[in-house]
């Protein structure tokens, strides 16, 4: 379904720039928040991928962790160092006993990659205190943990990008889904990706159902003209076993407009999976899905902009509930071409909440949006007054 409408942000008054990153008097604050936001206590806490120190490796910086108030008082709580440490996150954070818990991309002591395979950190909600609980090694251990991590049973679970398995479509490994036990700070490999049909490359986290875990690789699956190297999957692992299953495979093809490259998030809601897709639907600039357990898939809206819509394209985010209705962002499109805010319905009814106009204004969001008493936060990669990113809210 394509039905959409799309709002002038200049007549949008629930629109406000919180934050606008790389203002630091020593040129030390963070850049580029990749991540989503978490909301505890009334103050909303995030990740940078860029800014802080410059270390090893890490000639922009090597990423931040913040903290804002919802009137938009900013604060860097901790400059990762690089190295041994950890550099560059992406991922947001998750809170676990009173501390902040989350992975950085590079960095660490393992050796297998170029610049470290990325760890697992722990801080308090201050700063203080920040230690590495483990440091990706590669090969058949993970690499390039790209996603958050999600809490089940007092333990920390996630996905990397690389790592576990190598085949002939995965030279550094298909990707791997893992457990880290709090207690002991000890990290196993729960599932490999095989690559092919199997799926591979997961770059979003995973979620929870019960004892279920769900996910999504962003290629793997059924290949098709548009999809060389697979559409990406929709897939389930168990928490005990690991026991990986496949719940639907992408296969976008000119003759049918499915979705294609899923890079975000699931949300499950009313006993149905809801994601959207960088690629892939009636313009190949994305979509919005849903999926059943037993594999039963319908695209519920398909992303096309610019003319003669001012629709956003390319979602990297997943979807959250607000009411009755889902709220996510595109990184690109919209009528400032600078990515969008949208609503959309569980029956595929979507409309642009907001359009983001690039420098001053934010630009190119990426990460689910976050909600607090009825208003939604939300970062984007670029824009705001130095370029470097902002934190915005939103009232619906």
């Amino acid at each position: 379904m394509n039905q959409h409408s799309t709002q002038n942000p200049d007549d949008d008054a629930g629109y406000h720039t919180l934050y606008s990153f790389g203002q630091g008097a020593k040129r030390d604050d963070g850049q580029a928040p990749v991540a989503h936001l978490l909301a505890v206590g009334g103050a909303l806490y995030g990740t940078t991928q860029s800014g802080g120190l410059s270390g090893s490796g890490c000639s922009t910086g090597c990423g931040t962790i913040y903290r804002i108030s919802t009137a938009g008082n900013e604060r860097i709580l901790y400059r990762f160092k690089g190295g041994a440490d950890g550099a560059a996150p992406v991922s947001g954070l998750t809170m676990l006993g009173g501390a902040l818990f989350g992975t950085t991309t590079r960095g660490g002591s393992g050796t297998n990659c170029s610049g470290g395979c990325g760890t697992i950190f722990k801080a308090g909600l201050d700063g203080k205190n920040e230690e590495v609980l483990h440091s990706f090694k590669g090969g058949t251990d993970g690499a390039d943990p790209l996603s958050g991590l999600v809490v089940f049973d007092g333990d920390l679970y996630g996905t990397t990008h690389y790592g576990g398995r190598k085949t002939r479509l995965c030279s550094s490994g298909c990707g791997t889904v893992f457990r880290l036990t709090v207690a002991d700070d000890a990290e196993k490999v729960l599932y490999a990706f095989k690559g092919g049909g199997d799926g591979l490359q997961p770059v979003a986290g995973v979620i929870h159902v019960g004892g279920t875990f769900y996910g999504t690789t962003q290629y793997g699956g059924t290949e098709t003209p548009l999809c060389a190297t697979g559409c990406g999957t929709v897939f389930s692992v168990d928490a005990k076993s690991g026991l990986e299953r496949v719940v639907y495979r992408f296969k976008s093809t000119t003759n049918a407009p499915d979705g294609a490259y899923p890079a975000a998030r699931l949300l499950a809601l009313g006993g149905v999976l809801y994601g959207t897709t960088f690629g892939g639907g009636e313009t190949l600039q994305g979509s919005v899905f849903k999926v059943t357990d037993s594999g039963a898939e319908r695209v519920l809206h398909n992303f096309s902009c610019c003319s003669p819509s001012s629709d956003g394209i390319y979602p990297l985010d997943g979807l959250i509930p607000s009411g009755a209705e889902l709220y996510g962002t595109t990184r690109d499109g919209g009528s400032g071409h600078a990515g969008t805010v949208v609503k959309i319905t569980t029956s595929g009814a979507e409309s642009v909440l907001y359009s983001f106009a690039g420098k001053p204004d934010g630009a190119n969001p990426a990460a689910d949006l976050s909600a607090l008493d009825g208003v939604l936060y939300g970062t984007t990669v670029s824009g705001g007054s130095t370029g470097a990113g902002t934190v915005f809210e939103l009232t619906p």
